[in-house]
């Protein structure tokens, strides 16, 4: 654990704004210290949210959906839809998952890799949300997606997604307890989540974004597969 763990801080002295965190601080920055700033910033969008007169601001500048794009050319929610929450119960979930398995994550990969991992989930997985309903309507499937163009989309999942699947991808076997009760390899869990999304995907009567998490599990798939190849950690 503690070798993974200093391969994984590797490179981090070269980012300009974490060594002015440790100037500031006095101490030096520690991989982990990432996950709670995206959890930070995760929850102050939260609290923008909260503010009535903000509303219309957050509802134009921090959701996703086909039209903001290809009509109003808000090319920046496919950036600000993956840190914004508007509901107490997504907001918790989703953290929870971050800090759950982004700590070990990012300890394996390093702050620069796992950021970039996150941020290139986050904006792929937005695409994939919003693009499937045009694919989804060549395909001879149930799903219709009448709505799809200004169906309005936020929150982590996909970005969260990439993480989780990097890391069950690093240890297939590990046990989970689901609710704190349940053990499950998290290989099986993945898998049942997975199963899941491709289902919601098919019927289209879901109001889940399956295609955000699909999309982020890839860009973590992706990844694994990439440092893999490249023996990073062997």
């Amino acid at each position: 654990g503690g070798g993974r763990g200093s391969r994984g801080f590797e490179g981090t002295g070269n980012w300009g704004a974490i060594r002015v965190i440790e100037r500031m601080t006095g101490r030096a920055f520690q991989p982990e210290y990432v996950v709670y700033i995206i959890i930070a910033v995760n929850c102050l969008v939260f609290l923008l949210w909260q503010n009535v007169r903000l509303r219309r601001f957050m509802h134009k500048h921090f959701t996703l959906s086909l039209r903001g794009i290809v009509v109003d050319y808000r090319f920046h929610t496919l950036f600000t839809h993956f840190w914004s929450h508007n509901s107490e119960g997504h907001l918790l979930a989703n953290m929870l998952t971050l800090w759950f398995f982004g700590t070990e994550c990012v300890a394996m990969l390093g702050v620069a890799r796992f950021f970039q991992l996150y941020l290139a989930a986050g904006i792929f997985s937005g695409f994939c949300q919003i693009a499937w309903p045009s694919v989804a309507s060549a395909l001879p499937i149930p799903a219709k997606y009448r709505m799809w163009a200004y169906d309005l989309n936020l929150g982590a999942s996909g970005a969260i997604n990439a993480i989780v699947a990097y890391n069950i991808l690093t240890f297939p076997s590990r046990i989970i307890l689901v609710w704190f009760l349940f053990p499950v390899p998290s290989a099986f869990l993945g898998t049942l989540f997975l199963a899941k999304d491709l289902h919601g995907l098919y019927t289209g009567q879901s109001h889940i974004g399956n295609a955000a998490h699909i999309g982020g599990t890839f860009v973590g798939l992706a990844a694994w597969l990439a440092l893999k190849r490249r023996s990073v950690w062997y």
